[in-house]
C-alpha cells in the first residue's frame, strides 16, 4: 500500500504530526522496527492513534481486494482452460482441479474475513435490542437471584470456616495431579482457522496512561470504526465484592481459579444448574455474551468495563480476555506483553500483530527489572516448611512421578540455604557462621557452587507450572494456617529495593507502604518468589549474575539475580511482531535501542529505522541556561564530594533566591537524590533561607508515600492560581527518577521554571552497576559501559526537562545548575539544544531570564 499524503484527524494536524504519521505508516506496512522520538505536548498519542488506524483499516480493506482480485484471476484461468482444446485430457482435468482447490481456500478466507466483519453489526443489533428493551421495561438487565449468603460460602470454600471439621473430599482441590491427566482449555472443534484479523497491541506503563489513551481514542476520527480491548489484571476487573475484598493480587487470582474448580454437593449442584452456573463464582459466567458487544463495540476504559460488569453481573475480567479474539486495538501494561509467560497466560498473541510501546524511554531497565528478582532465607526457610507441611500431609495420595519433583524442589531449597549458611533446621533469626562477604556468580557457575547442576531446572518448573503448586500449596495455607507458622519479614526486600541502590538511595526513602504490602505477599507465598528465581536459572549464562549476600541472620541472606541483558527476553518478540514501535518524548540516545534491544535480540539491522521530530513550541518560547557559577562567583559542580558542602549549598540558597525574584507562578527544582533533597531541605531552613524564599513562594517537598503525590500537587497548583499576598506563586522541591519526573504535567503557570541541581549518576560503586558497565563493554563494544553510565544520567535529566512545555503557546525557562552540563549539550533533547546558552556568570544568567519574563508580560497585554 502506498503511504498516504493527508491522515483522518480531530483538527488540522502540526506539520511534525503528519510527518510521524506518514513514517508510522509507512514502518507499519514494512513490518519494521520504529523508534519514534515526538516531545512531550507535541499530540504523540493522537498522531499514534490516526496513524496506525488509518493503517489498519487499510490494511483490512486491502486483503479482502486482494483476495478478490486472485479469485477473479483463478476464474480467468479456469474458463481459459475449459475454453482450451487439448488431447492431454487428464492433465487438463488435473490443472483445473488444483485452481478450483486452491480457489476454495481463497474463497473460505474471503468468506471468514466477511463473517468477522458481520460480527461486530450483529453485536451493535444486540446492544440496540437491549436498549429497546430496557427503555420497554424500564429497568435496566435482570439481576439472576443468588442464594443468600452464597458470594460467602464461596469464600469459605478456600479460606474455611472457623471451628466444624471440613468434609474431607474438598482437600482434593489441594493434592496434586499429573500434568497429563488435567487440561483447564476448553475443547474446540478441532477446526483451523482460515482468518485472524491483525491487532494493534498497545502498552504502557501504567492503566492511567492507558486510560488517558482511551481518552485520546474517544475523540479521533476512529472512535466509532474500531473495537479496543483494555486487557487488565483480577484486581482492576473482578466484581465479585468477596473476591476483592482480599486486595492482595495473588490472593485474588488464586481466590479466583479455586472458585471455578469448587466442588459441590448434590444440592448445591442442582442449585447451580438451575442458574445455569457451572462454577462457584456467581458472575462467571452470567451473560457474558452482552458484556462482549459492550466491549467489541464500546470505546470504554477499564472502569467502565468493570462497572458493567457489575451491572450486567457478569465477570469483565474473563469477557475483556474473550473479547481479544475479536478485538483490533487491544491496551495492555508492560508487564503484560514485556514477560514471556504473563503474556502466554494472558492470551497474548503477536504472531503478524502489531506492537506500540508508548513511554518507551526506559523500557531497557524495565525489562530488566521485570525479569531480575531478589529472595531472601527467610522466604526460602519458610517455602520449605511450607512444602515439607503440605507433602507429608498428602505423601501417600501423591503419584511417584509428583514425589519425584516435590523431594527434587525441596532439595533446591536446602542447597539455596546452604549457599547462605543455613541449614533447614535453622530459624531465620539465626546468626550465620559463615563469612558475609558478598559474593558474584555466573548462572552456570552458582549452579554448580550450590550444587544445584544435578536438577533437571527446567523439568522441575514444568511440574511446578503443570501441576499448578503454587496454587495447591497458597490454598493448603489458607485452610490449615493455624498449623502453620509464617514469620513476616520487616526489612524491605525485593527489586524496588535492589533498584534503589543503583540510585543512591537509602532504605528509608523506599515508599513504606508498597514494602509492607511486599513483604506481606512474599511471606504468604514464597514458593512463587522461588519459582521465580529458579527460572532465571535458565537465562543464558552469559545475560544475567547472580549475587549471594550472606547476612548477620540467616533470614537476612540475599540471593538476586541481575539481569544484563535485556534483549534476551525481547528475541521472540522480535521475531514474532509484524513491527515494533518505540515511542517516547525522549529517545535519545537511539543507540541504545538499537545495538542493546533490537540488534541484541536478532534483528536485521536493516528492518530498524528511526524517526524525531522537533518541539512545537516556537524557539522564542523556551529559554535554557547551563549555570557554571553561583550569585557569588562559587563554582557549581555537585558531585559527591561537594554535596555536603556548606559553601555550596548557601550559594545554591542566594541562587534560588534569585530565581523566584525573577519567575512568575510555579517553579520546580530537581535535586539528584533524595537524600541531598533532606540534606539540603534542612541546611535552608536552619539558615533562614527557606524564610527568604516563602516570602516570594509557598514551598512544597515531593512526598515520600505515592498516596500524598496527588494531595501536594493539588495544594501547589492551588497557590500558583491564587498565590495569596505578598507570595506570587509555588516553588517545589522533587528528586531527578522520583515521582514527579516522569508522567506528571507542568504546563503553563504550573511550571514556568525547570531548575536540575547537579548531575543524578548511579552510584558507580555499587556492584551491580559495575558488572553492569563490565557486561556492556564485553559484549557489546569498547567505551560501551561508560556510555551508558553517561546515558542513565543524561536520560533523567531530559525526563525533567520535559516537564516543562506542554503545547505550543507553553512558554518556560530552562536552568541547569552544574559546570558539567557546558559539556554534555549534544546530549540534551534537539529541542532544547537549540535554545540553550552556556553563562559563566549568575548575573548574566539572571538578566536573560529576566528579558525573556519581560516580553512574555509585554506580549500579555
Amino acid at each position: 500500500m502506498e503511504t498516504p499524503e493527508n491522515f483522518p484527524f480531530p483538527f488540522p494536524p502540526y506539520p511534525i504530526q503528519n510527518q510521524f504519521m506518514q513514517k508510522l505508516y509507512e514502518c507499519l506496512e514494512n513490518s519494521n522496527l520504529g523508534i519514534f522520538e515526538s516531545p512531550t505536548g507535541t499530540g504523540k498519542s493522537l498522531s499514534i492513534i490516526c496513524g496506525a488506524l488509518k493503517w489498519l483499516l487499510d490494511h483490512e480493506f486491502n486483503e479482502k481486494q486482494v483476495l478478490n482480485s486472485k479469485i477473479n484471476e483463478i476464474n480467468q484461468q479456469i474458463e481459459e482452460l475449459t475454453k482450451k482444446c487439448s488431447d492431454d485430457w487428464f492433465t487438463l482435468q488435473t490443472q483445473q482441479l488444483e485452481l478450483t482447490n486452491e480457489k476454495r481456500v481463497l474463497e473460505a478466507k474471503l468468506d471468514a474475513i466477511t463473517r468477522y466483519g458481520e460480527k461486530k453489526n450483529k453485536l451493535k443489533e444486540r446492544l440496540k435490542q437491549e436498549e429497546k428493551q430496557d427503555k420497554n421495561n424500564k429497568k435496566r438487565y435482570i439481576k439472576p437471584k443468588v442464594p443468600e449468603g452464597s458470594e460467602k460460602e464461596n469464600v469459605e470454600g478456600a479460606e474455611g470456616a472457623e471451628g466444624g471439621p471440613k468434609d474431607d473430599f474438598e482437600d482434593d482441590d489441594l493434592l496434586l495431579k499429573d500434568a497429563d491427566s488435567e487440561s483447564d482449555e476448553e475443547d474446540d472443534d478441532g477446526s483451523l482457522e482460515l482468518y485472524k484479523n491483525c491487532k494493534i497491541f498497545f502498552c504502557s506503563r501504567t492503566h492511567s496512561q492507558l486510560s488517558q489513551f482511551v481518552g485520546e481514542l474517544k475523540e479521533s476520527p476512529y472512535s466509532e470504526s474500531v473495537s479496543v480491548v483494555p486487557l487488565a489484571s483480577r484486581q482492576n476487573y473482578c466484581v465479585n465484592q468477596s473476591v476483592k475484598r482480599l486486595k492482595n493480587v495473588n490472593m485474588i487470582n488464586d481466590q479466583c481459579l479455586q472458585l471455578q474448580r469448587k466442588k459441590t454437593t448434590v444440592k448445591k449442584e442442582k442449585a447451580l444448574k438451575k442458574q445455569k452456573n457451572t462454577s462457584g463464582c456467581p458472575f462467571k459466567p452470567g451473560d457474558q455474551e452482552l458484556l462482549l458487544a459492550e466491549i467489541l463495540t464500546k470505546i470504554q476504559d477499564v472502569e467502565e468495563i468493570a462497572q458493567k460488569g457489575q451491572e450486567l453481573h457478569t465477570c469483565s475480567y474473563y469477557a475483556s480476555r474473550k473479547s481479544v479474539d475479536d478485538g483490533q486495538v487491544i491496551l495492555v501494561p508492560y508487564n503484560s506483553v514485556l514477560h514471556k509467560s504473563t503474556r502466554e497466560s494472558s492470551g497474548i498473541n503477536l504472531k503478524n500483530n502489531i506492537l506500540i510501546i508508548d513511554e518507551a524511554h526506559n523500557l531497557l531497565e524495565a525489562i530488566e527489572r521485570m525479569h531480575s528478582i531478589t529472595i531472601t532465607g527467610r522466604n526460602v526457610l519458610h517455602c520449605y516448611n511450607q512444602l515439607s507441611q503440605y507433602q507429608k500431609r498428602f505423601q501417600t495420595l501423591f503419584s511417584a512421578k509428583n514425589v519425584m519433583y516435590l523431594n527434587q524442589l525441596s532439595f533446591c531449597l536446602k542447597k539455596l540455604l546452604k549457599t547462605l549458611g543455613g541449614t533447614i533446621k535453622s530459624q531465620p533469626d539465626d546468626n550465620t557462621s559463615k563469612d558475609t562477604t558478598p559474593k558474584l556468580y555466573k548462572i552456570r557457575d552458582f549452579e554448580a557452587m550450590a550444587e544445584l547442576d544435578t536438577v533437571n531446572i527446567f523439568h522441575l518448573l514444568k511440574f511446578m507450572k503443570d501441576s499448578k503448586l503454587v496454587h495447591k500449596l497458597r490454598g493448603y495455607m489458607e485452610k490449615y494456617e493455624n498449623g502453620v507458622t509464617i514469620n513476616v519479614s520487616k526489612k524491605p526486600t525485593g527489586v524496588k529495593a535492589f533498584l534503589n541502590s543503583l540510585q543512591d538511595k537509602s532504605v528509608e526513602e523506599i515508599d513504606t507502604k508498597l514494602n509492607e504490602k511486599n513483604n506481606e505477599e512474599q511471606s504468604n507465598s514464597p514458593l512463587i518468589l522461588v519459582y521465580g528465581f529458579l527460572e532465571c536459572l535458565l537465562s543464558k549464562s552469559a545475560d544475567g549474575r547472580i549475587f549471594v549476600i550472606p547476612g548477620t541472620t540467616i533470614g537476612q541472606g540475599t540471593l538476586k539475580f541481575l539481569l544484563l541483558n535485556p534483549a534476551a527476553h525481547f528475541h521472540d518478540i522480535v521475531h514474532e511482531a509484524r513491527a515494533v514501535i518505540l515511542a517516547g518524548g525522549t529517545m535519545e540516545p537511539m543507540s541504545e535501542f538499537k545495538e542493546q534491544l533490537f540488534i541484541g535480540a536478532g534483528a536485521n539491522p536493516e528492518r530498524i529505522i528511526t524517526f524525531s521530530c522537533d518541539h512545537v513550541i516556537p524557539k522564542e518560547n523556551i529559554l535554557t541556561s547551563v549555570v557554571t557559577r553561583g550569585p557569588t562567583g562559587i563554582e557549581f559542580e555537585f558531585n559527591f564530594q561537594n554535596r555536603g558542602n556548606e559553601k555550596m549549598m548557601c550559594e545554591l540558597g542566594r541562587a534560588l533566591q534569585n530565581i523566584c525574584n525573577i519567575v512568575p507562578a510555579g517553579i520546580v527544582v530537581f535535586l539528584p537524590s533524595y537524600g541531598y533533597e533532606e540534606m539540603l531541605y534542612k541546611y535552608l531552613e536552619s539558615s533562614g533561607v527557606l524564610a527568604k524564599l516563602r516570602n516570594k513562594k509557598c514551598v512544597f517537598r515531593e512526598p515520600k508515600l505515592a498516596s500524598q503525590v496527588n494531595q501536594v500537587l493539588e495544594k501547589y497548583a492551588q497557590i500558583v492560581k491564587n498565590p495569596p499576598k505578598p507570595q506570587n506563586g509555588s516553588l517545589l522541591f522533587s528528586v531527578v527518577g522520583g515521582k514527579l519526573s516522569e508522567g506528571l504535567n507542568f504546563s503553563d503557570d504550573l511550571g514556568r521554571c525547570i531548575v536540575v541541581v547537579g548531575m543524578p549518576y548511579p552510584n558507580i560503586k555499587s556492584p551491580e552497576l559495575q558488572e553492569k558497565l563490565k557486561y556492556l563493554d564485553e559484549n557489546v563494544k569498547k567505551g560501551a559501559g561508560n556510555i551508558f553510565y553517561e546515558n542513565s544520567c543524561m536520560k533523567a535529566v531530559n525526563q525533567c526537562i520535559g516537564r516543562a512545555v506542554r503545547h505550543s503557546r507553553d512558554y518556560s525557562t530552562v536552568v541547569l545548575l552544574d559546570k558539567r552540563y557546558s559539556t554534555k549539550v549534544n546530549a540534551l533533547p534537539g529541542w532544547i539544544q537549540r535554545t540553550v546558552a552556556i553563562n559563566q556568570s549568575f548575573g548574566s544568567a539572571i538578566g536573560s531570564m529576566a528579558k525573556f519574563f519581560a516580553q512574555k508580560r509585554a506580549a500579555s497585554k
